[in-house]
């Protein structure tokens, strides 16, 4: 017989599933590069128009990872609480960068907002560039696992 760790109900209300944590990663790869064009346009060094043409072309895939992750949140906490989950959420993303990114400075924030520009607008190119920059967002709850015990 094979038994699960948890329910899965009660799983799926808490972790991440495969398709949460990748919105996850691009939302995290998105919002690094805006934070980052933010504070290197201080510095003198301005790709900010770049950034907003990345953001108008890449718009299809970036409202499907937010509605993905609305999604999520609203399994998580239901309905009532999931905006503001959401909202917490990308916020809690963006002060992560506020202090810049450890080991990158502006001229490597360009360049990996050209990689972006150039690998296209699909959400299967961001995921596969969020995968390549290796983001590793926070995921509250941890991601799904279902874990097999072998009853005796």
């Amino acid at each position: 017989m094979i038994a699960l760790a948890a329910p899965l109900h009660a799983q799926a209300a808490a972790c991440w599933s495969d398709n949460a944590v990748a919105a996850a990663k691009v939302r995290d790869l998105e919002t690094m590069l805006m934070v980052s064009a933010l504070r290197c346009r201080l510095k003198g060094q301005d790709f900010l128009p770049q950034y907003n043409a990345f953001v108008r072309g890449s718009r299809p895939a970036l409202v499907d990872v937010n509605d993905r992750l609305r999604r999520h949140f609203t399994g998580a906490v239901g309905a009532s609480g999931a905006l503001n989950a959401y909202d917490r959420y990308v916020t809690a993303i963006a002060n992560s960068y506020g202090a810049g990114v450890e080991g990158l400075d502006c001229t490597d924030m360009e360049s990996i907002l050209g990689a972006a520009r150039a690998a296209g607008h699909s959400i299967m190119t961001l995921e596969a560039l969020a995968e390549r920059a290796q983001s590793n967002p926070v995921l509250p709850g941890g991601r799904c696992n279902l874990v097999i015990a072998r009853a005796p």
